[in-house]
Protein backbone atom coordinates (compact mmCIF):
# COMPACT_ATOMS: atom_id res chain seq x y z
CA UNK A 1 0.00 0.00 0.00
CA UNK A 2 1.08 3.57 -0.29
CA UNK A 3 -0.27 6.00 2.02
CA UNK A 4 -3.11 8.28 0.71
CA UNK A 5 -3.31 11.78 2.05
CA UNK A 6 -6.51 12.55 2.30
CA UNK A 7 -7.89 15.84 1.00
CA UNK A 8 -10.82 17.89 2.18
CA UNK A 9 -14.67 16.71 1.06
CA UNK A 10 -15.64 17.60 -2.15
CA UNK A 11 -17.98 20.35 -2.68
CA UNK A 12 -20.08 17.64 -4.86
CA UNK A 13 -20.81 15.48 -2.01
CA UNK A 14 -20.29 18.17 0.78
CA UNK A 15 -23.05 20.25 -1.17
CA UNK A 16 -25.08 17.05 -1.11
CA UNK A 17 -24.95 16.09 2.28
CA UNK A 18 -25.80 20.09 3.51
CA UNK A 19 -28.89 19.65 1.38
CA UNK A 20 -30.04 16.66 2.46
CA UNK A 21 -29.74 17.58 6.39
CA UNK A 22 -31.68 20.85 5.35
CA UNK A 23 -34.74 19.32 4.06
CA UNK A 24 -37.60 20.17 6.41
CA UNK A 25 -39.04 19.23 7.95
CA UNK A 26 -36.77 16.54 8.70
CA UNK A 27 -33.89 15.40 6.49
CA UNK A 28 -34.55 12.26 4.09
CA UNK A 29 -32.22 10.25 1.37
CA UNK A 30 -28.93 10.94 3.54
CA UNK A 31 -27.31 8.05 1.83
CA UNK A 32 -24.07 7.14 -0.76
CA UNK A 33 -27.00 5.51 -2.44
CA UNK A 34 -29.08 8.48 -2.88
CA UNK A 35 -25.90 10.27 -3.65
CA UNK A 36 -26.25 11.56 -7.29
CA UNK A 37 -22.81 12.05 -8.71
CA UNK A 38 -20.59 9.19 -8.43
CA UNK A 39 -18.68 9.68 -11.08
CA UNK A 40 -17.15 13.16 -10.07
CA UNK A 41 -16.16 11.57 -6.97
CA UNK A 42 -14.57 9.07 -8.50
CA UNK A 43 -12.75 11.03 -10.84
CA UNK A 44 -11.87 13.04 -7.49
CA UNK A 45 -10.52 9.63 -5.67
CA UNK A 46 -8.88 8.32 -8.87
CA UNK A 47 -6.77 11.81 -9.19
CA UNK A 48 -5.90 12.06 -5.13
CA UNK A 49 -4.05 8.47 -5.48
CA UNK A 50 -2.26 9.22 -8.70
CA UNK A 51 -4.44 7.16 -10.79
CA UNK A 52 -3.74 4.28 -8.54
CA UNK A 53 -5.49 1.34 -7.01
CA UNK A 54 -5.40 2.01 -3.03
CA UNK A 55 -5.40 -1.63 -2.00
CA UNK A 56 -3.27 -3.21 -4.87
CA UNK A 57 -1.47 -0.19 -6.33
CA UNK A 58 -3.03 -1.21 -10.17
CA UNK A 59 -3.83 1.58 -12.69
CA UNK A 60 -7.64 2.54 -12.25
CA UNK A 61 -7.69 5.60 -14.42
CA UNK A 62 -7.58 5.75 -18.52
CA UNK A 63 -4.81 2.46 -17.86
CA UNK A 64 -6.74 0.40 -16.74
CA UNK A 65 -7.85 -0.97 -19.83
CA UNK A 66 -4.38 -2.09 -20.43
CA UNK A 67 -5.40 -4.83 -17.52
CA UNK A 68 -5.40 -8.48 -18.41
CA UNK A 69 -6.59 -11.27 -16.97
CA UNK A 70 -3.98 -14.43 -17.27
CA UNK A 71 -6.93 -16.63 -17.46
CA UNK A 72 -9.01 -14.08 -19.57
CA UNK A 73 -11.90 -15.21 -17.12
CA UNK A 74 -12.18 -11.84 -15.62
CA UNK A 75 -12.65 -7.75 -16.19
CA UNK A 76 -11.72 -5.11 -14.11
CA UNK A 77 -12.84 -1.58 -13.64
CA UNK A 78 -12.42 1.29 -11.42
CA UNK A 79 -15.15 1.99 -8.28
CA UNK A 80 -15.42 3.98 -5.28
CA UNK A 81 -14.58 1.45 -2.20
CA UNK A 82 -15.76 1.96 1.02
CA UNK A 83 -12.83 1.35 3.54
CA UNK A 84 -15.09 0.53 6.35
CA UNK A 85 -18.31 -1.41 4.18
CA UNK A 86 -21.48 0.26 4.10
CA UNK A 87 -23.34 -2.72 6.46
CA UNK A 88 -20.94 -1.78 9.28
CA UNK A 89 -21.55 2.14 8.25
CA UNK A 90 -25.30 1.38 9.52
CA UNK A 91 -24.71 -0.73 12.16
CA UNK A 92 -22.78 1.43 13.61
CA UNK A 93 -25.31 4.40 13.06
CA UNK A 94 -28.18 2.18 14.56
CA UNK A 95 -26.22 1.38 17.40
CA UNK A 96 -25.96 5.20 18.46
CA UNK A 97 -29.74 5.54 18.30
CA UNK A 98 -29.88 7.55 14.84
CA UNK A 99 -31.81 6.47 12.04
CA UNK A 100 -29.78 5.64 9.19
CA UNK A 101 -31.30 8.06 6.02
CA UNK A 102 -32.26 10.81 8.47
CA UNK A 103 -28.42 11.09 10.34
CA UNK A 104 -25.45 11.12 8.73
CA UNK A 105 -23.72 8.26 8.19
CA UNK A 106 -20.06 7.05 7.28
CA UNK A 107 -21.47 5.90 4.12
CA UNK A 108 -20.84 9.02 3.35
CA UNK A 109 -17.62 10.06 4.91
CA UNK A 110 -15.09 11.39 2.50
CA UNK A 111 -12.35 9.78 4.44
CA UNK A 112 -14.00 6.54 4.36
CA UNK A 113 -13.82 6.36 0.60
CA UNK A 114 -10.69 5.35 -1.60
CA UNK A 115 -10.53 4.40 -5.81
CA UNK A 116 -10.05 0.98 -6.21
CA UNK A 117 -10.11 -1.56 -8.88
CA UNK A 118 -12.97 -4.28 -8.60
CA UNK A 119 -12.71 -7.68 -10.55
CA UNK A 120 -15.90 -8.96 -12.35
CA UNK A 121 -15.36 -12.63 -13.32
CA UNK A 122 -15.09 -15.95 -11.99
CA UNK A 123 -14.21 -16.27 -8.48
CA UNK A 124 -10.93 -17.66 -8.61
CA UNK A 125 -9.73 -14.52 -9.94
CA UNK A 126 -11.09 -12.32 -7.09
CA UNK A 127 -8.41 -10.04 -4.79
CA UNK A 128 -8.57 -6.49 -3.83
CA UNK A 129 -12.32 -5.01 -2.49
CA UNK A 130 -14.54 -7.85 -3.88
CA UNK A 131 -12.73 -10.24 -1.87
CA UNK A 132 -12.85 -8.10 0.98
CA UNK A 133 -16.52 -7.72 0.82
CA UNK A 134 -17.60 -6.80 4.56
CA UNK A 135 -14.59 -7.41 6.14
CA UNK A 136 -12.70 -5.52 8.50
CA UNK A 137 -9.26 -4.63 7.40
CA UNK A 138 -6.54 -4.06 9.60
CA UNK A 139 -4.20 -2.15 7.70
CA UNK A 140 -5.72 0.75 5.57
CA UNK A 141 -4.21 2.87 3.04
CA UNK A 142 -4.91 5.71 4.76
CA UNK A 143 -2.93 4.82 7.64
CA UNK A 144 0.66 6.68 8.26
CA UNK A 145 3.57 4.56 7.06
CA UNK A 146 0.79 1.78 6.14
CA UNK A 147 3.54 1.47 3.28
CA UNK A 148 6.23 0.35 6.17
CA UNK A 149 4.62 -3.14 7.29
CA UNK A 150 4.70 -5.03 3.51
CA UNK A 151 7.89 -6.34 2.04
CA UNK A 152 7.58 -7.20 -1.96
CA UNK A 153 9.56 -9.81 -3.19
CA UNK A 154 11.43 -9.01 -6.25
CA UNK A 155 12.27 -12.97 -7.52
CA UNK A 156 8.35 -13.55 -8.38
CA UNK A 157 6.32 -10.69 -7.71
CA UNK A 158 5.14 -11.69 -4.14
CA UNK A 159 4.51 -9.82 -0.85
CA UNK A 160 4.76 -10.25 2.78
CA UNK A 161 3.44 -8.78 6.20
CA UNK A 162 5.93 -7.81 8.43
CA UNK A 163 3.53 -7.92 11.22
CA UNK A 164 0.49 -9.63 12.20
CA UNK A 165 -2.31 -6.69 10.69
CA UNK A 166 -0.13 -6.33 7.51
CA UNK A 167 -0.60 -10.41 7.61
CA UNK A 168 -4.38 -10.27 8.28
CA UNK A 169 -4.41 -7.47 5.60
CA UNK A 170 -2.96 -9.47 2.73
CA UNK A 171 -4.79 -12.41 3.32
CA UNK A 172 -8.02 -10.43 3.38
CA UNK A 173 -7.81 -8.62 0.26
CA UNK A 174 -5.59 -11.57 -1.11
CA UNK A 175 -2.56 -9.35 -2.53
CA UNK A 176 -0.61 -12.17 -2.76
CA UNK A 177 -2.74 -13.50 -5.22
CA UNK A 178 -0.89 -14.75 -9.13
CA UNK A 179 -2.47 -12.35 -11.24
CA UNK A 180 -1.28 -9.26 -9.27
CA UNK A 181 2.45 -11.56 -8.50
CA UNK A 182 2.50 -11.32 -12.15
CA UNK A 183 1.65 -8.11 -12.87
CA UNK A 184 3.75 -6.79 -10.02
CA UNK A 185 6.80 -8.86 -11.16
CA UNK A 186 6.56 -7.65 -14.66
CA UNK A 187 6.39 -3.55 -13.01
CA UNK A 188 9.77 -4.86 -11.36
CA UNK A 189 11.67 -6.62 -14.21
CA UNK A 190 11.08 -3.18 -16.47
CA UNK A 191 12.06 -0.44 -13.64
CA UNK A 192 14.63 -3.15 -12.26
CA UNK A 193 16.55 -4.96 -15.35
CA UNK A 194 19.60 -5.24 -13.47
CA UNK A 195 21.12 -4.21 -17.20
CA UNK A 196 20.22 -1.40 -16.37
CA UNK A 197 19.90 -0.08 -12.55
CA UNK A 198 23.18 -1.10 -11.61
CA UNK A 199 24.44 1.51 -9.22
CA UNK A 200 22.76 3.69 -6.06
CA UNK A 201 22.16 6.33 -7.57
CA UNK A 202 20.28 4.65 -10.51
CA UNK A 203 18.22 3.12 -7.42
CA UNK A 204 18.02 6.67 -6.03
CA UNK A 205 16.60 7.88 -9.67
CA UNK A 206 14.15 5.31 -9.27
CA UNK A 207 12.88 5.47 -5.92
CA UNK A 208 12.49 9.13 -6.49
CA UNK A 209 10.47 8.20 -9.84
CA UNK A 210 8.25 6.45 -7.88
CA UNK A 211 7.36 8.98 -5.44
CA UNK A 212 7.15 12.16 -7.67
CA UNK A 213 3.85 12.06 -9.96
CA UNK A 214 4.07 12.60 -14.02
CA UNK A 215 0.93 14.83 -15.12
CA UNK A 216 -0.75 13.96 -12.32
CA UNK A 217 -0.08 9.92 -12.44
CA UNK A 218 2.05 7.54 -10.42
CA UNK A 219 3.71 5.07 -12.28
CA UNK A 220 1.97 1.21 -11.85
CA UNK A 221 3.26 -0.75 -8.52
CA UNK A 222 4.84 2.35 -7.80
CA UNK A 223 5.08 1.86 -3.80
CA UNK A 224 6.21 -1.88 -4.90
CA UNK A 225 8.77 -0.84 -7.00
CA UNK A 226 9.97 1.91 -4.75
CA UNK A 227 9.94 -0.39 -1.66
CA UNK A 228 12.35 -2.87 -3.09
CA UNK A 229 14.63 0.30 -4.53
CA UNK A 230 15.23 0.98 -1.18
CA UNK A 231 15.91 -1.76 -0.05
CA UNK A 232 18.96 -1.74 -2.19
CA UNK A 233 19.90 1.50 -1.05
CA UNK A 234 19.90 0.32 2.62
Amino acid sequence: MRRIAKNQTPECLETFIERQLSIEPEPVNVTYACFPRKSDLLAILTAEQFGLCGYTGVPVDERISNLKSPSGQATFRNHIEHLKCQATCRKELADSDREFGRDLCDDLNYLNMIAAVEVRGTESEHFGAVKKKNLALPVLPTQEKCDEYFKFREVDGGIEGLNDDAELSIGVLDLDHDTLKGWRKSAIDIWLDPQVIQTLEDFEEVARAMEEPVEGKLPEYAFVIGSIAREYLR
